[in-house]
């Protein structure tokens, strides 16, 4: 895979100083403006803007060769890019996020201490109580691990980042939403349908299922319940354990761990999902609605069109 990584996104948002409280509460490293987990820090920029939206991705490849495949095949599609200093610049002419492709390392990516479990036939953990309980501080966010756009035309988003190097894992209903990965997780991004271009929602990975329901349960003890917007649940599509909720700033985020690994694309069959309790195996089996119409869209869509008028 020519792409290995989701490096950072840049935020706008009305009144970035509300998010740095928030992220340094969820255990994030970094400081005012600037926020990441364990495994990576400035993951997470923010600036001041009208109203809440995605400004920028960035994504990591291996050499300057994939950034030349990467122009090669935009312009086909009739996109174009600058190349600068040794980064791909795109601006997507339909949403008008800049997407940035630049040579990298791979991360190395310390592992998790796993937990000592008891399951049947198998007791990992005698003589002592769970880890979770006897932790002095909570296990720390590791990283954001993917966003989901909305777009007014998904098709020809979708186009985009497949000529920018992103593989497609699955689909709903022949392409209406599309997740697609520029890592071995099973998606760093998932482009859906939108009356103007923007941000559903991103997804923090925790540790484990512990440390995603810690994680959540303190922060809806302190904002509050009307913050929580789904879960906990498990998606069918990507596999990962999910609990979703609202930002100090409006933002839907998601906690989540144990999602599918694409090591060999071959090995991985991208599947056209049409059953209507697809969104999760146990928990919300539907998918709520304000995923669909977040509280403030009619504010994102007047803001949308004001900035392009």
């Amino acid at each position: 895979m020519a792409l290995h990584r989701l490096i950072a996104m840049e935020m706008g948002v009305p009144a970035p100083a509300t998010l740095d409280a928030f992220y340094q509460g969820l255990g994030f490293r970094g400081a005012p403006g600037r926020w990441g987990g364990v495994d990576s820090e400035d993951q997470i920029t923010l600036c001041e803007a009208p109203y809440r939206q995605l400004k920028s991705l960035r994504i990591a490849c291996h050499d300057e060769a994939d950034l030349a495949s990467a122009a090669a095949r935009l312009e086909a599609i009739g996109v174009s890019s600058t190349l600068s200093q040794g980064v791909l610049k795109v601006v997507d002419p339909l949403n008008g996020w800049e997407v940035w492709l630049e040579p990298q390392e791979e991360l190395v990516v310390a592992p998790a201490e796993p937990r000592a479990m008891n399951y049947p036939g198998h007791r990992g953990r005698i003589n002592a109580r769970a880890s979770v309980i006897t932790e002095q501080e909570a296990r720390r966010p590791r990283r954001l691990g993917h966003v989901v756009v909305g777009s007014p035309e998904p098709g020809k988003t979708t186009e985009l980042f497949r000529a920018l190097g992103f593989r497609v894992s699955d689909q709903v209903a022949g392409g209406i939403a599309t997740f697609m990965r520029c890592s071995p997780d099973h998606h760093n991004l998932l482009v859906a349908p939108g009356p103007v271009p923007y941000l559903n929602h991103y997804a923090i990975e925790q540790e484990d299922f512990d440390s995603v329901f810690k994680a959540a349960t303190t922060y809806l003890g302190q904002y509050g319940g009307e913050h929580q917007v789904a879960g906990p649940g498990r998606h069918q599509i990507g596999g990962n354990v999910f609990w979703y909720m609202l930002d100090p700033a409006g933002n839907i985020f998601e906690f989540f761990t144990d999602m599918d690994q694409i090591l060999d694309d071959d090995a991985w069959t991208a599947e056209d999902w049409r059953t209507p309790d697809a969104w999760s195996v146990w928990g919300n089996k539907q998918q709520p609605e304000v995923f669909f119409a977040p509280a403030d869209m009619q504010a994102i869509v007047e803001g949308w069109h004001a900035a392009h008028s």
